[in-house]
């Protein structure tokens, strides 16, 4: 080998490692950014003249693993759309709180009940009567507080569909712009690492809403389509529409197109309620508890509502009410109809003969709603009628079948969405560990692993001082032939 070689050799030696270690240095600081990927030196043999001339460096490569990471992205939508469920599951049920809640749907008919109970032992009392009158009142406003509470709900995932499509679309387009960044870097032979970088973060935020497959094209572009069929990106982005609703009464549904679905392209995604509908991502998780979770609790509270309602109107509880009058509760002061419209709960209300709130007398409740006079003063007979009313095992709309008391049906509305977070709670858990799994076992394949990098930071700094000696003693023997 000749000096001139050497020399060439040991150049070309000491700038692959600089660049090296240039590659080393970016890792170890960002080892703690999210979505950034390992980088690599690439090198290769130069030539000069059909002759080795040292080393080049042939690229930067990107750590990348695109299987694990596609089933990363997949469980990365199901642990969004159960913790959308969870949340609401988590929400319901607080509002509808125990038996230990003060202020819960069954401590509010307790208090109801034990108030009746009492004003029987002494139907003469009138703050007896007034306390009665005013826990039948507390107990309408707290069944209609609790239905304003489910439409929130449902209001609450609606305009959360909303900000999900807007973040979504952007992404797509960002996506596109980084398509055509990354096109012009491959073909200029540019390092394309930091945008690649930025895509996959995009492509991480549209997975967790809608996951999707990446399909790869030519100079680094891609393609997304959802993994039920529906193309988000070809070329250009795809525009993903969904009206949201200012407002969402106990009627609406998606079914009679008071609310908004999921299209792209003209194709009905909505989850749910279409064939090529993601079921998973957060949206398919705020679509289920719009359209499903909290819809299903507001109908156990609407029948909860008729329940009582029916259990006050039997005939022979008030001997004064007239064949089809409303008894103690009623539907927004009428007597329960058939079909009952929905959202009964957010209508139920004390009957305004016994309300004094309202201009009603509060005796009516020993008396007779529809009493013409006042009836004797020691009578509880028509109370006593009220407690067995309450007391009376019945079929109602929570149960499938069972008969409940008005104290079991109330609490068993409150088990039934405590066993859905139960439910909620677990899927949440086992998508979240799966997630995490996968997470891991990605990040173990392209993160940065700083004691491995600090490794191979020393022997880049020997090959570095290496060649710098290889430099010296040729600077050497050159300044020994010019003395010659």
């Amino acid at each position: 080998m000749s000096i001139s070689q050497a020399l060439s050799n040991a150049t070309s030696g000491l700038g692959a490692a600089s660049r090296q270690a240039g590659i080393v240095s970016q890792n170890i600081a960002n080892a703690l950014t999210p979505g950034y990927a390992r980088r690599e030196i690439s090198l290769a043999e130069r030539t000069v003249a059909g002759q080795g001339a040292g080393v080049r460096v042939a690229g930067v490569d990107r750590a990348s693993t695109a299987a694990l990471t596609s089933e990363r992205r997949i469980a990365d939508g199901a642990a969004a759309r159960d913790e959308a469920r969870l949340d609401a599951a988590r929400r319901i049920s607080a509002l509808l709180g125990g038996p230990e809640d003060a202020g819960a749907l069954f401590s509010r008919l307790s208090t109801f009940d034990n108030s009746l109970r009492d004003l029987a032992n002494q139907p003469a009392n009138v703050a007896a009567q007034q306390t009665a009158a005013a826990n039948a009142r507390q107990l309408a406003i707290g069944i209609n507080d609790l239905a304003i509470s489910l439409q929130s709900v449902r209001q609450e995932a609606d305009r959360s569909i909303g900000a999900e499509v807007d973040r979504v679309n952007a992404s797509l387009k960002q996506i596109e712009r980084l398509n055509g960044e990354i096109e012009k870097a491959v073909v200029a032979g540019r390092d394309a690492s930091a945008l690649l970088d930025e895509r996959d973060r995009q492509l991480d935020a549209v997975n967790r809403a809608v996951p999707s497959r990446t399909l790869i094209r030519d100079n680094g572009r891609i393609d997304l389509v959802t993994l039920e069929g529906a193309t988000l990106l070809a070329g250009e982005a795809r525009q993903i529409n969904f009206r949201a609703t200012s407002f969402i009464a106990a009627g609406q549904t998606l079914n009679n197109g008071a609310l908004s679905g999921l299209s792209v392209d003209g194709v009905d995604i909505t989850p749910g309620a279409a064939p090529r509908a993601p079921t998973g991502g957060s949206l398919a998780g705020y679509f289920s508890v719009r359209d499903s979770l909290a819809p299903a609790a507001a109908s156990d509270l609407d029948a909860l509502a008729a329940d009582l309602i029916e259990r006050f109107a039997e005939p022979g509880v008030d001997p004064t009410a007239p064949a089809g009058a409303p008894g103690l509760f009623t539907d927004a002061g009428a007597a329960l109809g058939s079909p009952v419209a929905p959202g009964l709960a957010s209508r139920f209300s004390l009957n305004a003969a016994v309300d004094p709130r309202q201009g009603g007398d509060a005796a009516r409740l020993r008396d007779g709603i529809y009493a013409l006079g006042p009836g004797a003063a020691g009578s509880n007979a028509i109370l006593v009628n009220l407690i067995s009313a309450l007391d009376a095992p019945r079929a109602n709309g929570i149960s499938s079948g069972a008969l409940q008391t008005a104290a079991e049906a109330a609490a068993g509305l409150a088990s039934l969405r405590g066993a859905a977070l139960g439910a909620a709670q677990s899927e949440a858990a086992q998508s979240d560990a799966f997630r995490d799994t996968l997470a891991e076992a990605e990040l173990a394949a392209t993160g940065v692993d700083t004691d491995a990098e600090l490794q191979q930071l020393l022997l880049i700094e020997q090959a570095y001082a290496a060649n710098a000696r290889v430099i010296e003693v040729t600077g050497r023997l050159i300044d020994q032939l010019t003395e010659l």
